[in-house]
């Protein structure tokens, strides 16, 4: 199960109608969602999307959008990835999910910033094990396909007690940073 995959399956399954795509690099995943209405955020001007903005921008500019279902596959930094949650928490409506992808970096190379390697994930789950550490009022898990989706819902969860941002402590401790599920279990929680 793919990214695509995952989003789809929300989508169909909540009749979700508003979706919004924070970094498009080469339109892959967004042009195989199936949504009714799709909105792509891009700063590159040879990227074609919705709106060559940074996410920051999109969302200082554009507050009369709600969305059902966000994915967050833009500038791979913790920080960055942090701001595009919470300004994203602040447009999703009653329901909705946020998709966050490259949750789970395959080493620790792939996950250093700046990059140094091709095959880059960025630090981003730093930001994901902050949000669990620091906040009640979220339900998030991550989906062990794809590099790691992180699925995060307005609800509730009961904090972690630890917040880690070296990857040596990450890799020892990810199952229970990151609620780490299976593709069965993420289907099966449907």
């Amino acid at each position: 199960m793919t990214r695509i995959d995952i989003i789809n399956t929300l989508i169909k399954k909540n009749n979700y109608k508003s979706y919004l795509e924070i970094g498009i690099q080469s339109g892959k995943c967004f042009n195989q969602i199936e949504c009714e209405n799709k909105i792509g955020v891009d700063p590159d001007l040879n990227v074609d999307t919705t709106y060559n903005l940074t996410s920051d921008d999109f969302f200082r500019t554009r507050k009369e959008f709600r969305f059902d279902i966000i994915f967050i596959d833009g500038l791979h930094t913790a920080e960055q990835v942090e701001k595009d949650i919470l300004n994203s928490l602040n447009v999703l409506n009653e329901g909705g999910v946020i998709i966050c992808h490259d949750m789970l970096p395959i080493n620790e190379e792939s996950q250093l910033v700046p990059r140094q390697t091709k095959c880059w994930m960025g630090d981003c789950w730093k930001a994901f094990v902050k949000l669990r550490y620091e906040r009640e009022d979220l339900y998030m898990y991550t989906v062990d396909t794809d590099c790691g989706c992180g699925i995060i819902y307005k609800g509730f969860q009961k904090k972690i007690d630890k917040l880690v941002d070296n990857y040596a402590d990450f890799e020892k401790n990810k199952q229970y940073l990151m609620n780490i599920r299976s593709v069965e279990q993420f289907l099966h929680s449907l």
